[in-house]
């Protein structure tokens, strides 16, 4: 998988290719994409071959490309550390336990990195970091993050873990094409540690050209306690200046990026001229107007930060709700649901973008809305001044170009009182695109560190803050303490909102963790009485709005 995947991200690399691009097939999500990029293409022809094929051919004879040696059982625990050398040395790893080098086709090629002989004494992720960073991280352009294969026995234990699994590569042909340092220090984010000092030298380091706050892709699932602790990265070290792109195992980004970034909303908004358009237009006229008899409801679909989501299982989502929206005349589908989304889709992947807002389009109100925390899934409250107007200005431009001006937002338990104090009030500039966010607490059974006055909470009736709201499912078995309400029956979930005060303006926020989906979303909106309007994110801002001036 290596081999091949590092020779994809070279090959993608090369800004003209005469023989063509290279597409992996992964899974069967990858099938899917990859006829949705002929659709778009279909110039574009085809030819199939196996791994080994490509390795021995295309890879290996064609390209000529020099090799990096390493062992499999040897090396495991620094697999991600030899993906990096991949992309700057532009080498193929190959794994001398199957003998990948004697193959006929690789016997005359350069070697140009040897793990053997220069890891001689000891194998660590700690040293391997330490010595690729040292000699080579001036090369790179950016961040990842990749678990070798570290896996934990239990919760109690989290600074045990055993190096059992394999690692999921998936994100190789990206990471070499882009010559990103990726690597993995399990307890790189555990004060007292030398990983963690060593953390911290790597994400601060003065002369470094990595983007501030530091882009993480791949994804963090160290020390896991009821949860992964440091999954957003933001609270891994005392500087605060990092945050995630969630992008573990996503293979065919090097294919899926050749096309020109998205940076104009112009060229999303053809798809939303019936729904968003129209809210807008809607709002400028005045024809929208609060009743106080009414409440409003925004329903919002999480986890759009997390681009292996975005890849598989929020597809499925939105080609069961297209599909649904066709063959139903339940009236299920004149109501909107607001789907968070990756802004790095933008340069990524546009065509999946185009392909999502296009299925919103033939769903018919759909809408889209930035992800936690926006441009990175991050606690800006924890920032510094600095990294967070960096950060907001990231979170503005997103907002203009995927047409999203409300932003899901994610902060620990303890932290919402400092976001309110130095991240909020930034946006009340009339020049910012956000003007809403939907607060999820972290963890989401647990109290806030702000009482919140309501459903949301209005900052000069510029800015509003949605009191976090969480439905994950309807089935509680395996939650954590104290998580009752977030596992309500549909039934119980419609009684909640029904019960509100008359005038209320909320949100909920759907994620699948508890096996929330469609249908059971569906069942509730069936029981919903005929006071709740359900509404899109422009739209309910507006209603806050609008509430907010009639109570003064």
């Amino acid at each position: 998988k290596i081999a091949v995947l590092a020779c994809q991200g070279l090959i993608n690399r090369k800004e003209t290719n005469v023989d063509g691009l290279v597409f992996t097939i992964k899974e069967s999500w990858d099938v899917k994409w990859m006829r949705t990029a002929l659709e778009n293409d279909p110039s574009m022809e085809p030819v199939s071959m196996t791994s080994k094929d490509f390795l021995q051919t295309t890879c290996a004879l064609k390209e000529n490309f020099p090799i990096i040696l390493y062992s499999k059982e040897k090396h495991h625990e620094i697999i991600p550390q030899l993906i990096t050398l991949a992309g700057v040395l532009d080498a193929v790893p190959l794994d001398t336990d199957t003998a990948m080098h004697e193959m006929q086709s690789w016997q005359n090629h350069e070697v140009v990195f040897n793990a053997s002989s220069v890891f001689q004494e000891e194998v660590s992720e700690l040293i391997a970091t330490q010595y690729i960073f040292e000699n080579y991280g001036s090369m790179t352009t950016g961040v990842s993050m990749m678990n070798p294969g570290w896996r934990q026995p239990d919760d109690l234990h989290p600074l045990a873990p055993e190096l059992e699994r394999e690692p999921d590569v998936g994100l190789t042909d990206y990471i070499v094409k882009n010559r990103i340092f990726n690597f993995f220090l399990y307890p790189g984010c555990v004060p007292l540690t030398p990983e963690h000092d060593l953390m911290t030298r790597i994400m601060t380091y003065p002369t470094m050209a990595w983007k501030k706050p530091v882009e993480v892709f791949g994804y963090n699932d160290a020390v896991h306690f009821f949860g992964s602790v440091f999954e957003a990265e933001t609270n891994c070290i005392s500087a605060h200046n990092m945050g995630q792109v969630a992008s573990s195992g996503v293979n065919n980004f090097s294919f899926f990026n050749r096309k020109p970034a998205i940076t104009n909303p112009a060229e999303l908004e053809q798809y939303l001229s019936g729904s968003l358009l129209q809210t807008r237009k809607d709002i400028a006229e005045g024809n929208l107007v609060y009743n106080s008899s009414k409440t409003y409801m925004t329903f919002v679909v999480g986890d759009g930060d997390n681009i292996a989501f975005m890849k598989g299982g929020r597809r499925g989502w939105m080609e069961e709700r297209v599909a649904f929206c066709q063959e139903s005349d339940s009236g299920y589908c004149d109501i909107p649901l607001a789907f968070s989304m990756s802004p790095h889709l933008t340069y990524l992947a546009p065509e999946w973008l185009h392909w999502y807002y296009k299925q919103a389009n033939i769903s018919g109100p759909d809408v889209f809305v930035l992800p936690p925390s926006g441009h990175l899934y991050a606690y800006p409250g924890m920032m510094p001044d600095d990294q967070q107007n960096s950060f907001l200005e990231s979170t503005n431009q997103d907002c203009d170009k995927l047409l999203a001006r409300a932003s899901v937002h994610w902060e620990w338990f303890y932290g919402w009182r400092k976001a309110f104090e130095t991240y909020f009030p930034k946006y009340e500039e009339a020049e910012y695109c956000v003007n809403a966010f939907f607060a999820t607490n972290v963890p989401y059974n647990f109290p806030t560190d702000v009482a919140w006055d309501g459903h949301y909470t209005s900052l000069n009736d510029k800015v509003f803050v949605f009191k976090p709201r969480e439905w994950r499912g309807t089935n509680p078995e395996g939650a954590p303490p104290f998580s009752d309400q977030n596992y309500l029956s549909e039934a119980d979930m419609a009684a909640e909102i029904n019960g509100y005060e008359p005038g209320s303006v909320a949100h909920l926020y759907l994620t699948s963790d508890g096996g929330m989906n469609l249908p059971s979303l569906y069942t509730m909106f069936g029981m919903l009485q005929e006071h709740v309007k359900i509404v899109n994110h422009e739209e309910l801002t507006e209603m806050a709005r609008q509430r907010s001036s009639l109570m003064k």
